[in-house]
């Protein structure tokens, strides 16, 4: 099912969108690998990471602790590889997403589809969610660079995507790349603070606040 267009009034059911990526999800999680990954998932959005033990995930995932150790080193490296995932899943329903829009969609359109994707799927993968912009900063520092690495690559997605309305429109001003990074920043600091304080479901309604910005922040015309 094709993405509704921003000019829909009618919203896009939440489960609809889950299902539309849910075959590309369960390969990425059917594996041994896989399971102690969301494993590691669900029991840090239960009880924090400090208070997961190996005893929980391995239990969660229904494999044995030599099974474990055949596929990370440590605690610390399996939550490492599940902040990677959960950018993985976040950067796949976005190209995705990019896909099910027009030839001839324009930059406005191309913004809505990544902030509405980038929001229903923190709504969609609450405890990916929380893993990555919540928990990581209390976790270590590969975590936290791993999911700093995903935000400057939405920075360079939005940098293309102007320099493609400036080709068409010269009259849009220069952006220096330092503004443009702020845009990730404040999306998805927000978002985290929306987390903690509200919780995940919450995020979408925040969508058209986010697009406004990107929109002002690059001069956009209205």
């Amino acid at each position: 099912m094709r993405r509704q267009q921003a000019t829909d009034s009618t919203p896009v059911p939440q489960n609809s969108f889950a299902d539309r990526h849910r075959a590309a999800r369960d390969a990425v999680l059917v594996s041994q690998r896989g399971r102690l990954i969301e494993a590691m998932v669900q029991c840090v959005a239960g009880a924090g990471y400090s208070a997961t033990t190996l005893t929980d995930i391995v239990a969660r995932a229904r494999v044995s602790r030599s099974t474990f150790y055949e596929h990370f080193a440590n605690k610390e490296e399996c939550f490492v590889e599940a902040v990677h995932t959960g950018v993985d899943i976040v950067e796949t329903r976005i190209t995705e997403e990019l896909a099910q829009l027009a030839p001839a969609a324009g930059v406005r359109a191309m913004i809505e589809s990544i902030v509405g994707t980038f929001c229903e799927t923190v709504a969609t993968e609450p405890d990916f969610a929380r893993l990555i912009l919540v928990e990581s900063f209390k976790v270590n520092q590969a975590a936290v660079d791993y999911r700093d690495l995903a935000v400057d690559r939405f920075a360079l997605l939005y940098r293309y995507f102007y320099d493609q309305a400036r080709q068409a429109d010269p009259r849009l001003p220069e952006v220096s790349d330092e503004l443009i990074a702020l845009i990730p920043d404040a999306i998805g600091e927000r978002t985290r603070r929306v987390i903690v304080s509200d919780g995940p479901a919450h995020v979408p309604a925040l969508a058209p606040l986010f697009v406004q910005f990107v929109h002002q922040t690059l001069g956009l015309p209205a």
